[in-house]
């Protein structure tokens, strides 16, 4: 039920009766103080009726010694023999009825110390209802919140994954249907071939966002995993870069991965070795076994990454050594989507620089854990 606002507008007597009353706790602590006082409370009652009966009782102690205070006054020569009992029996009552008295005040202090906690727990159970609701606002803005994301999510990718690939793959298309029918002159023919290269270095682009986004906002890279030899998936990278990178491969490279997005994730570690190795200087990988993984490194030779640099270059947007402009004008996220598609298969990703070389070592699991 939506709470409602209702405006109520004092006149300036009553609200100077108010602000003499006080904050309204105290107010309420002030009534639970008057509710312990009041003459018609049970302990109260319990203590006046203490006080008349020891004042009946000291009465009636009176009436029997008044003889004996005669004598007294007489001059007789002894008191009478009742005497002390009375005196006795008086100072025993005495003391009786304080004690129902003292007692009677004791019940009544509790109950006005009962009294003010039940107010103070009245209060806080008030500043908890408010409490419960502001969270509950704030739960339900989250929820929006989250709405909108996954909205937002689900746009960007069907952006990305349609509506910019698909007339970029038209582009490509077309470009290389005219260099096949070889009616082009030499300058339209390089024209072509740039057109062609251009709209693929956009489609990786695209592809890179695409897996950053899902990476990000999708909960980790989709995979689809089967039986894969990942020995013959270094060998597809080595033919796709050429001689530039030497494979060495040793043992059973067989396990249950995806074979796109390793391969995907292998190229892109290959290619930045490629890009900042040592002019002349070859790329190694070492595909290996370690007991219950599959091991692959990338090796090259160059500029050393920085100490400082290294932890960092994993993330989205980083790059291992400071160059003005890519020389594959990418967007620094190869890094990153390899590592990711190393976690989603359970494995590794590390990377160590020393002695100008550099290592990029892959550890995967032969099956991966369950998703999630």
């Amino acid at each position: 039920m939506a709470k409602q606002t209702i405006t109520v507008e004092l006149d300036a007597e009553t609200i100077r009766r108010l602000t003499a009353l006080g904050e309204p706790s105290e107010v309420l602590l002030r009534l639970a103080r008057s509710v312990a006082d009041d003459t018609g409370h049970p302990a109260r009652a319990q203590r006046d009726r203490t006080d008349a009966s020891l004042r009946a009782e000291r009465d009636k102690i009176d009436e029997r010694a008044a003889p004996d205070a005669r004598l007294e006054d007489a001059g007789a020569e002894g008191q009478s023999p009742g005497h002390g009992s009375l005196t006795v029996e008086r100072e025993a009552t005495d003391l009786g009825l304080t004690g129902e008295r003292a007692q009677a005040d004791t019940v009544l202090v509790d109950q006005r110390e009962a009294n003010e906690k039940m107010v103070i727990a009245t209060l806080r159970a008030q500043e908890l209802t408010d409490e419960a609701g502001v969270a509950k606002e704030n739960a339900e803005e989250s929820a929006r919140d989250l709405r909108s994301v996954a909205e937002f999510r689900e746009m960007f990718i069907g952006i990305l994954g349609h509506d910019l690939r698909n007339p970029l793959s038209a582009i490509t298309m077309s470009a290389a249907l005219l260099l096949r029918r070889g009616h082009l002159d030499e300058p339209d023919a390089k024209t072509a071939s740039r057109i062609i290269r251009s709209t693929q270095r956009m489609t990786r682009m695209i592809t890179q966002l695409l897996d950053l986004t899902r990476a990000r906002l999708g909960g980790g890279l989709p995979i689809e995993v089967k039986p894969t030899d990942l020995g013959e998936v270094c060998d597809n990278i080595v033919e796709e870069f050429g001689s530039i990178v030497q494979l060495e491969v040793e043992g059973d490279l067989t396990g249950t991965w995806d074979h796109d997005r390793l391969a995907e994730a292998l190229s892109n570690l290959a290619g930045n070795a490629i890009e900042y190795a040592s002019s002349g200087t070859a790329v190694i990988m070492r595909a290996t076994v370690e007991g219950e993984h599959v091991v692959v490194e990338v090796c090259n030779q160059g500029e050393p990454i920085r100490t400082e640099v290294l932890p960092y270059i994993f993330e989205p947007f980083r790059r291992g050594r400071q160059r003005e402009k890519s020389a594959t004008h990418n967007l620094g996220l190869g890094l990153y989507i390899a590592r990711q598609i190393v976690l989603s298969h359970g494995g590794t990703l590390e990377a160590r620089s020393l002695d100008g070389t550099t290592t990029f070592t892959m550890r995967l699991p032969r099956s991966p854990p369950p998703p999630g």
